[in-house]
């Protein structure tokens, strides 16, 4: 899938409506999302966040996120003495068996733990975020409206990898 140059100009505000409901959610204090840059295939472009900057809420997310685009899997942080951060969970945002992005979330709170039952919310949030999010990139690449009300019918089926 292409982007174009940059991701569709209505994501990062659709984006960020799904990152809210995740943080919700999770009780987690900050979620990003993140899609392959077309331009270079192993970076990816920071689409959209909700909670405190990104840079604050983990230093390290540049390796994490290209760890889970390079392998197409789940990474995980966990807290370290001395860190501001607590536990730090990237999932695949998959389409056609390709990584696309990365869905990021991070607790603040030392004491947080993110799991397996979080790693399945979070696999099925990214899930609704590429059926949401695909039908956004598809107008922009070909210029056709799209009904950003509904859920897009995918040409194929779109799963999270656990």
């Amino acid at each position: 899938m292409s982007w174009g140059v940059k991701p569709p100009a209505g994501l990062a505000d659709h984006a960020t409506i799904e990152l809210r409901r995740i943080t919700d959610v999770l009780q987690v204090e900050h979620a990003s999302l993140f899609l392959r840059d077309p331009e270079h295939p192993h970076r990816a472009v920071h689409v959209a966040e909700t909670g405190p900057a990104l840079a604050e809420a983990l230093a390290e997310h540049a390796t994490i996120v290209a760890r889970v685009l390079s392998t197409g899997r789940v990474q995980e942080v966990e807290p370290r003495p001395g860190e501001p951060t607590g536990a730090a969970l990237a999932t695949p945002l998959e389409h056609e068996g390709e990584a696309i992005g990365a869905l990021l979330v991070v607790s603040l709170r030392r004491n947080r733990r993110l799991g397996a039952t979080d790693a399945q919310v979070i696999g099925r949030a990214t899930e609704n975020l590429v059926e949401r999010i695909l039908p956004l990139a598809r107008q922009h690449q070909d210029g056709t409206p799209s009904d950003r009300f509904t859920r897009g019918t995918p040409t194929r089926p779109i799963r999270a990898r656990r």
